[in-house]
């Protein structure tokens, strides 16, 4: 495995120039920013698709690039952030097409590019290509795509805009290596399963080895093959010394790099790692009985208390109880419901409506004498408070009546 891409001076103390614009510096949107240029104008703007069809042969080839002579520009919000050194001389822009990264030879870009700006990109004199299939923006190299200096990138680039929203896409079988690489991902409800140093040649439990010089570590998730898909974290990431939650339900959001056909999950910061905690039980604490279940029902006290908690939420709950009320004209002849109320002990104390429900099963009502006052019943569906009575909602079912 080869070393990280985003390392080599990421140990370097931060330097006046971060300090001095302060922890994420944005201009207000619609002000001239102190940084870029603010000469530049939309222009024969590409999507990132545009761009990644328009030099298909420069980001499909491995180790290709191409000097770009034509005026044109590409835009799109910064979704990477190198505040906590697990990226390191990138700036990934991501479109409603896709995502592209640009190298930049300059540490602290968070604080000028903080995640959610806008980035306006003007792309002649500098190269588009690859690294190990991910595309990328850069600057002529020595026979290869190399950094853009930072004053050249200053010339190159304007905020348009700041605070942009880039909702995380959920990771599936669905996701194309060439049309998806580098955007926002998220991929929910995994394990971390173990952590390796290829360079120091060592296991670790921490999120990478913060001993180990220059390098970096792969983790391997229980349910996903460690040659389609890792997470990647650089040793000089400020939480490289952080344990793992190794075992434990996660969501892992961050970006979804290429490397070949791997999938490297690149977290920009710890909280990139959330733990998936356990769902709270809605009915710990009621009064009543009974698990809302159809081999143990609730009864109407437990679930008159788990609609005024408000956790009932869209579950489909069974409740038993005896009717209590018939409603007036509470057959619906024209939509075959009934609409009616349940009780505890079938008076009309603390009853649970229910709400246009169905008969057994989901079966039409087809007489108002189906029903009769005292008779036990077991009712299923989604319970709501609406506007102060307590209800099963339209569409609820008859599971039995004796």
């Amino acid at each position: 495995m080869r070393n990280f891409k985003f390392l080599a001076l990421a140990a370097i103390a931060i330097t006046l120039f971060a300090s001095c614009m302060g922890e994420n510096y944005a201009a207000p949107q619609g002000s001239e920013s102190p940084y870029g240029n603010n000469a530049l104008t939309e222009s024969n703007v590409l999507t990132v698709a545009q761009l990644k069809e328009k030099f298909a042969s420069a980001f499909a080839t491995n180790k290709a690039f191409k000097e770009i002579t034509e005026d044109i520009q590409v835009k799109g919000v910064v979704t990477s952030s190198d505040k906590e050194g697990n990226i390191y001389q990138e700036v990934v822009l991501q479109d409603a097409t896709g995502a592209i990264s640009v190298l930049v030879a300059q540490s602290n870009t968070y604080g000028y590019l903080p995640l959610g700006a806008e980035v306006l990109v003007s792309l002649k004199g500098l190269c588009v290509g690859n690294y190990k299939f991910q595309p990328q923006i850069g600057a002529l190299g020595s026979g290869s795509l190399g950094k853009i200096n930072k004053f050249v990138w200053n010339e190159h680039f304007k905020i348009l805009s700041n605070n942009n929203k880039v909702e995380p896409k959920v990771f599936d079988g669905s996701w194309n290596l060439d049309a998806d690489a580098g955007k926002l991902g998220v991929i929910k409800n995994v394990s971390l399963k173990s952590g390796y140093d290829f360079n120091a040649k060592v296991n670790v439990t921490t999120y990478a080895n913060a001993n180990g010089g220059a390098g970096s570590v792969s983790w391997s998730l229980n349910e996903q093959d460690s040659k389609t898909l890792v997470m990647y974290n650089s040793n000089f990431a400020k939480f490289a010394s952080l344990p793992v939650p190794v075992g434990k339900k996660v969501n892992i959001t961050g970006i979804f790099q290429r490397y070949n056909n791997l999938w490297e999950i690149i977290i920009r910061s710890i909280d990139d790692v959330e733990e998936v905690k356990a769902p709270l039980d809605p009915l710990a604490g009621l009064k009543g009985t009974g698990k809302g279940t159809a081999a143990d029902p609730m009864d109407v006290t437990r679930a008159l208390a788990l609609i005024n908690s408000g956790n009932a939420g869209t579950t489909e709950w069974y409740v038993k109880g005896k009717i209590s009320t018939l409603a007036a004209n509470g057959f619906n002849a024209k939509y075959h419901n009934y609409t009616y109320s349940i009780s505890q002990d079938g008076t009309t104390n603390n009853e649970l409506e229910v709400f246009r429900g169905k008969y057994l099963n989901g079966a039409d009502f087809t007489s108002a004498d189906q029903l009769a006052l005292g008779k036990t019943v077991v009712v299923a569906g989604k319970l709501k408070n609406y506007n102060g009575t307590l209800e099963f909602n339209a569409g609820s079912k008859l599971i039995s009546i004796n």
